[in-house]
């Protein structure tokens, strides 16, 4: 089986897979986003919702300069917390 990088899975392949097997970060509202950060093994990915349409609009892999935005909301405690749950 041919293995397919993350940002190019269809959107439905993507919503499985950060549904059953990611950890969310952060949730954070951003313009008209509620954009949801999450852990995939070694990936963060963002999940971007439409506020007003509650609609997925994209799903991606987070690229280093897209944290920016969560770190006032992600602590080291609340990382360390989850790894222990």
């Amino acid at each position: 089986m041919k293995q397919v990088p993350f940002n190019e899975l269809a959107m439905k392949h993507k919503i499985v897979l950060i549904e059953d097997f990611s950890e969310e970060l952060a949730s954070i509202e951003f313009y008209e986003h509620r954009i949801h950060l999450y852990a995939l093994d070694s990936l963060l990915i963002e999940a971007y919702h439409n506020i007003d349409t509650k609609q997925i609009e994209r799903i991606t892999i987070a690229e280093y300069g897209d944290l920016d935005k969560f770190l006032p909301w992600i602590t080291l405690s609340s990382l360390l917390a989850k790894i222990k749950a």
